[in-house]
């Protein structure tokens, strides 16, 4: 079910008034004696929504949410003009927000993933001070020691809130994670690290005893998928919050400088908690995200979209080795390609492999490996695979090189290739990679007899050799 849609103007607000109205709700249920909501969720809410969804960012959209605002207050808590007025800061505090991130959530590349993920603390930070400085002036308090409270007051709920909130929102979906790189020691131990480092702060108390939790978090953000990380702030965060709201985590401290709440201090705690883990977060998926480019890059190769002699190997490594199991190899060399590159040029040369991989991929099935092992070379694997399925295979492949011209440069030519085969059952002291070698050195020897024996042929025929590298 879609949420909102970008041609339905009508959806689109029906839905931003209720989810403004349900979360507004929650907000002033949380609100805790002699203090502001607990948590203010709303705010970030909407705003990530509208990050996420660039077409949301309208003039009508922040109207909606601001109409359910007042509605909600009207409705629930009894406030007349006060409810317009005051509610203006949470829609400055939206508005900020999306101005800031709207640009940059569009592109989604591994390397802005950092960046992005700085622009959230900025973003955040204005929009807490906007939003604050409009609530405190809202209250009615002229710029004294009361308004310095009011607006840390709300400065600190946005900005802790926002900080813990928007990263779960704008990163990549948790549906990209899997229950297997979760139920590992590798990823369960920081997890329960979390936990641990959350009881002793409650044990220790102290204002240092908000930041327990942080190395912990670090290593989170380091074993874990950013999406995972993101989560796991916002729940510690929480927890945090609702411990010192209820006296369990004792965080007393000098308010002689500035009589703030100690639910205050903890929120700034809190929003300084997250900033780091969420930093370090966002560089490892950077990382992570940057060597799987690598890895598939080194693994397939770019002109024909096989897999390269490295992406072989690697491919050959996780599958499972089972004692017994044939397994054939088809080398294949284009002949004469030497020519096709001095006559027309190495970018036509590089069309013919392009096409010669087309054509293979057309006659083999999903569960034969190809590979461009170097130069004009590619080399097909086959499991399970007797001597005369193989050489129809391989036959197969020939006839398809041979049978339609390739077009080069305007001009029509005719490519052949020629083609070595080997075949053997698997044993148990091999792995596949160094089976495949001695399969591809035999194969190799007689693609180069069929080389002397005129091209455009397959060596040898199974008739000739039952079991030909035994």
């Amino acid at each position: 079910m879609t949420l909102f849609d970008e041609h339905n103007l009508k959806k689109n607000a029906l839905t931003l008034f209720s989810i403004t109205l349900v979360f507004c709700f929650i907000g002033s249920h949380l609100r805790v004696p002699a203090e502001f909501s607990l948590f203010w969720p709303v705010n970030a809410l909407i705003a990530g929504l509208i990050v996420r969804q660039p077409f949301l960012h309208r003039p009508s959209s922040y109207l909606v949410m601001l109409a359910a605002m007042i509605f909600n207050d009207t409705l629930f808590s009894g406030w007349a003009f006060a409810a317009v007025t005051i509610n203006i800061a949470n829609l400055l505090f939206t508005l900020v927000v999306v101005c800031m991130l709207i640009r940059p959530s569009q592109s989604s590349a591994a390397g802005n993933q950092i960046f992005d993920a700085m622009r959230i603390f900025p973003a955040c930070l204005l929009g807490a001070a906007a939003c604050a400085t409009w609530g405190a002036w809202a209250q009615g308090m002229d710029f004294n020691a009361r308004f310095a409270v009011a607006w840390a007051d709300w400065f600190s709920e946005q900005i802790s809130t926002s900080l813990m909130l928007l990263p779960v929102m704008l990163i990549r979906s948790l549906r990209t994670v899997t229950p297997r790189q979760l139920l590992t020691p590798a990823t369960l131990l920081p997890l329960i690290a979390v936990l641990l480092s959350l009881c002793g702060g409650a044990l220790i108390g102290g204002a240092g005893s908000l930041t327990f939790p942080l190395p912990a978090l670090i290593w989170c953000a380091i074993a874990l998928p950013m999406p995972v990380t993101s989560v796991v702030i916002l729940l510690t965060g929480i927890t945090e919050i609702v411990l010192v709201s209820h006296g369990v985590m004792n965080i007393q401290g000098n308010d002689a400088l500035l009589p703030i709440g100690h639910l205050t201090s903890a929120r700034l705690g809190v929003a300084t908690v997250a900033l780091s883990p969420l930093l370090v977060a966002a560089s490892m998926d950077a990382i992570r995200q940057l060597n799987q480019r690598l890895a598939l890059r080194a693994n397939i190769d770019v002109l024909t979209q096989q897999l390269s002699r490295s992406g072989l190997y690697e491919h050959l490594k996780q599958t499972p080795f089972s004692v017994q199991r044939h397994i054939g190899v088809i080398m294949l060399d284009i002949d004469y390609f030497k020519t096709v590159n001095d006559n027309f040029g190495h970018d036509a040369g590089d069309s013919v492999l392009e096409e010669v991989g087309r054509r293979i991929q057309r006659v083999a099935t999903q569960q034969q490996i190809i590979c461009r092992f170097g130069g004009e070379e590619f080399v097909i694997v086959v499991f399970d695979a007797a001597p005369e399925p193989l050489y129809q295979l391989a036959e197969s492949v020939r006839q398809a090189l041979a049978r339609e011209k390739f077009w080069i440069k305007g001009n029509s030519v005719t490519v052949t290739a020629s083609m070595g085969l080997a075949w053997d059952n698997a044993r148990h002291e091999r792995e596949w990679p160094e089976m495949i070698n001695r399969l591809i050195s035999a194969a190799d020897k007689h693609l180069y007899s069929a080389k002397r024996n005129g091209r455009n042929q397959v060596a040898p025929i199974p008739a000739t050799s039952a079991n030909d590298v035994a």
